[in-house]
């Protein structure tokens, strides 16, 4: 069963993503170095990363809150 992350660790690690990218060639070199540091998968940072993307409209796809109410509504 996957390992649940408190909302204050998301936020730190996506803090600290977002602190490497420039230091960085790739958001996967990124993705790799934060997570080895933070002892988490480098696919579980990407999926966080991509997430907020989308919610903050800079690259396709259904916002959390659609979804939530989408989970809501079944």
């Amino acid at each position: 069963m996957p390992k649940k992350f408190e909302p204050e660790m998301r936020e730190r690690v996506l803090r600290m993503f977002a602190e490497a990218l420039p230091e960085h060639q790739s958001k996967s070199a990124a993705a790799r170095h934060v997570s080895e540091l933070l002892g988490i998968s480098p696919e579980t940072l990407r999926t966080w990363a991509r997430r907020v993307e989308v919610d903050q409209g800079k690259v396709p796809g259904t916002p959390s809150d659609v979804v939530e109410e989408n989970r809501r509504l079944r």
